[in-house]
């Protein structure tokens, strides 16, 4: 019952707002009908041009062709039923069926430190071992820490390494982030890293950003190559640092008792199109960074790569571990749950200096 209403909910929120004319950008990614006995909602942030929302088309095509239309699923992109943290609350709650955010998120509103395992600081040398990760340990490593959370974990959407973007001046060093106000995700991990650089991180919603930075509210920010270009945030800034400062690892997860409410052939279906999503998803990203690099340059903006003294001091693992709390918390959960945190070296928990810098 408490579904039910949610459903209806959710869905009288979305015609009341395309009935104040918000336009097509709002409209749900909705199926063609017929005589489907389950349905997946999906709910996410990002724009509909976005890659991570491609990832989200390319599931719920592969779960409709491979239940024959017996499932099928809606996508709400661009923030339509919350922003990062209130999808992820709603897919623990049930308000939302899937969602996906990093690790931190998910941590934050279980208040299970350790989900945030495969969302570390400088923890992956390269797409090879994001790729190695998603493949081989976060399904079943994550689905023995997500036990009691009322989420199960189906997978991964690669959102590419991080850099820093300033509107006043370039980030050659740490030095010249001491005191600058970056807007970051609101998550445990990211305000303890920049705190640890000397930065002043700002929380500030996904949406809310282009403004904030147009208008002095903030001096800078990080993300991924393709959300730069997509948000438009080239527009308001001037200058970029490489610094591959996290690899975005975006946990697909699914509320426990929705998981368990589908027949073990549906339940397939939906797991085996997590996986061939993942892998478009990494075929995508592999050809689009150049594209992006390219739409960042054209817009003005100077692109800088930190000396490889200056990440060497970013990637300092007794930083990493002796200042991030949660990190710690993280870690030691993992050592007591005598879970393998290393992959046949393909992370490590410093990083590699020399892999960073390509």
């Amino acid at each position: 019952m408490k579904r039910t209403a949610a459903y209806l909910l959710a869905f009288a929120m979305i015609f009341a707002l395309a009935g104040c004319g918000r336009g097509s950008d709002n409209v749900p990614v909705d199926s063609d009908g017929g005589s489907a006995q389950y349905e997946l909602m999906i709910g996410h942030v990002y724009t509909e041009d976005s890659l991570e929302h491609m990832q989200m088309l390319k599931i719920k095509e592969l779960v409709e062709e491979k239940t024959e239309g017996a499932c099928t699923v809606t996508v709400y992109a661009n923030e339509q039923i919350g922003d990062e943290q209130s999808i992820a609350e709603q897919c623990v709650t049930g308000a939302c069926d899937v969602g996906f955010s990093e690790g931190s998120v998910w941590a934050t509103v279980t208040n299970k430190p350790e989900l945030a395992v495969f969302g570390l600081p400088f923890q992956y040398s390269g797409m090879e071992a994001a790729e190695k990760v998603t493949a081989e340990l976060i399904r079943p490593e994550l689905n023995k820490l997500a036990e009691g959370t009322g989420l199960y974990v189906l997978g991964n959407v690669y959102s590419g390494f991080r850099h820093m973007l300033s509107v006043k001046k370039p980030i050659h060093s740490l030095d010249d982030l001491k005191g600058m106000k970056i807007r970051v995700p609101n998550a445990t991990i990211y305000v303890q890293m920049f705190e640890c650089m000397g930065a002043n991180p700002t929380t500030t919603a996904f949406s809310e950003t282009y403004q904030a930075l147009s208008q002095g509210v903030v001096e800078g920010c990080e993300c991924d190559l393709a959300n730069i270009v997509q948000q438009n945030w080239m527009e308001v800034n001037n200058y970029m640092s490489y610094t591959y400062h996290l690899a975005a690892m975006n946990i697909i997860c699914i509320n426990a008792e929705k998981w368990e409410s589908y027949p073990e052939d549906i339940q397939n279906a939906i797991q085996e199109a997590v996986v061939e999503s993942e892998e478009y998803c990494f075929e995508l990203r592999a050809s689009a960074d150049e594209e992006y690099i390219g739409a960042i340059e054209d817009a003005g903006v100077e692109i800088f790569t930190l000396p490889a003294e200056e990440l060497a001091a970013l990637v300092d693992a007794d930083k990493l571990v002796g200042v991030y709390p949660s990190v710690s918390e993280a870690l030691a959960a993992f050592d007591a749950a005598d879970e393998p945190f290393v992959a046949a070296g393909t992370i490590t928990l410093a990083g590699e200096v020399a892999g960073l810098l390509r």
